[in-house]
Protein backbone atom coordinates (compact mmCIF):
# COMPACT_ATOMS: atom_id res chain seq x y z
CA UNK A 1 0.00 0.00 0.00
CA UNK A 2 1.13 3.18 -1.23
CA UNK A 3 1.12 6.17 1.91
CA UNK A 4 0.27 8.84 -0.97
CA UNK A 5 -1.59 9.44 -3.87
CA UNK A 6 -1.29 7.50 -6.34
CA UNK A 7 0.32 9.12 -9.90
CA UNK A 8 -2.41 9.06 -12.21
CA UNK A 9 0.17 8.35 -15.47
CA UNK A 10 1.81 5.55 -13.20
CA UNK A 11 -1.79 3.80 -13.53
CA UNK A 12 -2.02 4.53 -16.94
CA UNK A 13 1.77 2.94 -17.80
CA UNK A 14 0.83 -0.05 -15.54
CA UNK A 15 -2.54 -0.62 -17.91
CA UNK A 16 -0.83 -0.05 -20.84
CA UNK A 17 1.96 -2.49 -20.43
CA UNK A 18 0.44 -5.33 -18.50
CA UNK A 19 -2.86 -5.40 -19.67
CA UNK A 20 -4.23 -9.35 -21.35
CA UNK A 21 -6.58 -7.16 -23.12
CA UNK A 22 -6.80 -4.64 -25.98
CA UNK A 23 -6.27 -1.04 -25.25
CA UNK A 24 -6.92 1.30 -27.48
CA UNK A 25 -6.67 5.43 -27.40
CA UNK A 26 -8.80 6.97 -30.30
CA UNK A 27 -8.85 10.51 -31.13
CA UNK A 28 -11.78 12.76 -31.70
CA UNK A 29 -10.91 11.59 -35.47
CA UNK A 30 -11.12 8.07 -34.96
CA UNK A 31 -6.91 7.38 -35.22
CA UNK A 32 -4.80 4.98 -32.76
CA UNK A 33 -2.76 7.62 -30.26
CA UNK A 34 -1.68 4.84 -27.88
CA UNK A 35 -2.53 1.27 -27.98
CA UNK A 36 -0.90 -1.67 -26.08
CA UNK A 37 0.67 -4.49 -28.50
CA UNK A 38 -0.89 -7.70 -26.32
CA UNK A 39 -4.11 -7.84 -28.33
CA UNK A 40 -3.71 -11.17 -30.41
CA UNK A 41 -4.44 -9.57 -33.91
CA UNK A 42 -2.18 -6.87 -33.37
CA UNK A 43 0.95 -8.77 -31.73
CA UNK A 44 2.84 -9.20 -34.72
CA UNK A 45 1.94 -5.57 -36.16
CA UNK A 46 4.90 -3.25 -36.07
CA UNK A 47 3.57 0.00 -33.59
CA UNK A 48 3.51 2.21 -37.24
CA UNK A 49 1.27 -0.20 -38.81
CA UNK A 50 -1.07 0.57 -36.12
CA UNK A 51 -0.52 4.52 -34.76
CA UNK A 52 -1.76 7.46 -36.53
CA UNK A 53 -4.56 5.08 -38.05
CA UNK A 54 -7.91 3.94 -38.48
CA UNK A 55 -8.87 0.82 -37.48
CA UNK A 56 -9.92 0.03 -40.93
CA UNK A 57 -6.56 0.57 -41.82
CA UNK A 58 -4.50 -2.17 -39.93
CA UNK A 59 -7.68 -4.41 -39.22
CA UNK A 60 -9.90 -4.20 -42.72
CA UNK A 61 -11.22 -7.69 -42.27
CA UNK A 62 -11.86 -7.53 -38.65
CA UNK A 63 -15.67 -6.64 -38.65
CA UNK A 64 -14.53 -2.98 -38.93
CA UNK A 65 -17.98 -1.27 -40.56
CA UNK A 66 -19.48 -2.72 -37.65
CA UNK A 67 -16.58 -1.31 -35.12
CA UNK A 68 -16.57 1.75 -37.25
CA UNK A 69 -20.13 2.47 -36.37
CA UNK A 70 -19.86 1.79 -32.68
CA UNK A 71 -16.99 4.06 -32.58
CA UNK A 72 -18.84 6.76 -34.61
CA UNK A 73 -21.83 5.98 -32.01
CA UNK A 74 -19.83 6.47 -29.01
CA UNK A 75 -17.66 9.44 -29.88
CA UNK A 76 -21.45 10.78 -31.32
CA UNK A 77 -23.41 10.32 -28.22
CA UNK A 78 -21.03 10.24 -25.36
CA UNK A 79 -22.30 6.89 -23.99
CA UNK A 80 -20.27 3.50 -23.63
CA UNK A 81 -20.87 0.73 -25.40
CA UNK A 82 -19.46 -3.05 -23.28
CA UNK A 83 -19.41 -6.31 -24.55
CA UNK A 84 -20.44 -5.94 -28.12
CA UNK A 85 -19.10 -9.32 -30.00
CA UNK A 86 -17.32 -8.41 -33.53
CA UNK A 87 -16.02 -11.46 -35.49
CA UNK A 88 -13.54 -11.20 -38.42
CA UNK A 89 -9.79 -12.53 -39.54
CA UNK A 90 -7.36 -11.50 -37.31
CA UNK A 91 -4.87 -8.23 -38.52
CA UNK A 92 -1.49 -10.28 -38.15
CA UNK A 93 -2.50 -13.67 -38.95
CA UNK A 94 -5.53 -13.58 -41.83
CA UNK A 95 -6.20 -17.09 -42.16
CA UNK A 96 -7.21 -17.10 -38.37
CA UNK A 97 -10.59 -15.92 -37.42
CA UNK A 98 -11.39 -14.12 -34.30
CA UNK A 99 -13.75 -13.45 -31.71
CA UNK A 100 -13.47 -10.09 -29.62
CA UNK A 101 -15.75 -8.59 -27.25
CA UNK A 102 -15.32 -4.99 -27.80
CA UNK A 103 -16.01 -2.27 -25.18
CA UNK A 104 -16.08 1.16 -26.33
CA UNK A 105 -15.87 4.41 -23.59
CA UNK A 106 -15.80 8.13 -24.35
CA UNK A 107 -12.88 10.77 -22.75
CA UNK A 108 -14.15 12.90 -20.56
CA UNK A 109 -11.70 15.55 -21.21
CA UNK A 110 -12.06 15.54 -24.63
CA UNK A 111 -12.74 14.26 -27.75
CA UNK A 112 -12.03 10.87 -28.25
CA UNK A 113 -12.13 6.98 -26.58
CA UNK A 114 -10.79 4.16 -25.41
CA UNK A 115 -11.11 0.92 -26.90
CA UNK A 116 -10.53 -2.10 -24.83
CA UNK A 117 -10.55 -5.34 -26.66
CA UNK A 118 -10.76 -9.05 -25.53
CA UNK A 119 -10.32 -11.89 -27.28
CA UNK A 120 -12.77 -14.53 -27.25
CA UNK A 121 -12.39 -16.86 -29.74
CA UNK A 122 -11.85 -19.93 -27.78
CA UNK A 123 -15.36 -19.36 -25.33
CA UNK A 124 -17.17 -17.87 -28.53
CA UNK A 125 -16.46 -21.39 -30.17
CA UNK A 126 -17.03 -23.48 -27.32
CA UNK A 127 -20.65 -21.54 -27.06
CA UNK A 128 -21.52 -22.25 -30.75
CA UNK A 129 -20.74 -25.67 -30.59
CA UNK A 130 -22.99 -26.19 -27.39
CA UNK A 131 -25.89 -23.88 -29.25
CA UNK A 132 -25.48 -26.31 -32.25
CA UNK A 133 -25.41 -29.55 -29.80
CA UNK A 134 -28.36 -28.10 -27.96
CA UNK A 135 -30.35 -27.39 -31.22
CA UNK A 136 -30.36 -31.14 -32.03
CA UNK A 137 -30.74 -32.28 -28.88
CA UNK A 138 -34.27 -30.13 -29.21
CA UNK A 139 -35.36 -31.29 -32.66
CA UNK A 140 -34.10 -33.89 -33.37
CA UNK A 141 -35.90 -37.55 -32.48
CA UNK A 142 -38.61 -35.14 -31.54
CA UNK A 143 -40.57 -37.55 -33.68
CA UNK A 144 -40.79 -41.14 -34.78
CA UNK A 145 -40.52 -40.05 -38.33
CA UNK A 146 -37.33 -41.12 -39.62
CA UNK A 147 -37.61 -38.72 -42.85
CA UNK A 148 -38.66 -35.54 -40.21
CA UNK A 149 -35.86 -36.50 -37.93
CA UNK A 150 -33.79 -36.35 -40.61
CA UNK A 151 -34.13 -33.32 -41.57
CA UNK A 152 -34.37 -32.06 -38.68
CA UNK A 153 -30.60 -33.02 -37.98
CA UNK A 154 -29.84 -31.73 -41.15
CA UNK A 155 -31.76 -28.70 -40.90
CA UNK A 156 -29.48 -28.59 -36.95
CA UNK A 157 -25.89 -29.05 -38.61
CA UNK A 158 -26.26 -26.36 -41.40
CA UNK A 159 -24.97 -23.75 -41.35
CA UNK A 160 -24.25 -23.43 -38.24
CA UNK A 161 -21.33 -26.39 -38.02
CA UNK A 162 -20.84 -27.88 -41.69
CA UNK A 163 -21.55 -25.90 -44.96
CA UNK A 164 -23.57 -29.45 -45.81
CA UNK A 165 -24.79 -32.79 -44.59
CA UNK A 166 -26.11 -35.77 -46.30
CA UNK A 167 -27.90 -38.40 -43.97
CA UNK A 168 -28.09 -41.98 -45.37
CA UNK A 169 -31.11 -44.05 -44.32
CA UNK A 170 -30.26 -48.02 -44.58
CA UNK A 171 -33.33 -50.49 -45.12
CA UNK A 172 -33.56 -52.96 -42.48
CA UNK A 173 -33.01 -56.51 -43.75
CA UNK A 174 -36.23 -58.27 -43.85
CA UNK A 175 -34.40 -61.46 -42.24
CA UNK A 176 -33.21 -58.81 -39.27
CA UNK A 177 -29.75 -58.98 -40.09
CA UNK A 178 -27.76 -56.08 -39.32
CA UNK A 179 -26.37 -53.96 -42.21
CA UNK A 180 -22.81 -54.63 -43.23
CA UNK A 181 -19.92 -52.16 -41.14
CA UNK A 182 -18.04 -50.02 -43.29
CA UNK A 183 -18.88 -48.19 -47.21
CA UNK A 184 -22.00 -48.61 -48.22
CA UNK A 185 -22.31 -50.01 -51.86
CA UNK A 186 -23.50 -47.79 -54.34
CA UNK A 187 -26.45 -50.33 -55.56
Amino acid sequence: MTDGPVDDAAVLDALFAGSPQGLFLLDGDRKVTRYNPSARGVRALPAEAVLGHYVEDFAPDLGTHEIGRLIDEVLTTGEPLRDRLVRGRSPSEPNRTLAVRVSLFPLRSGPGLVGVVEDVTERQAAADRLAVLSTVHRTVGATLDVQATADALVAALVPAFTDAAAVDLLDDDPAGAAPPSGPLPTS
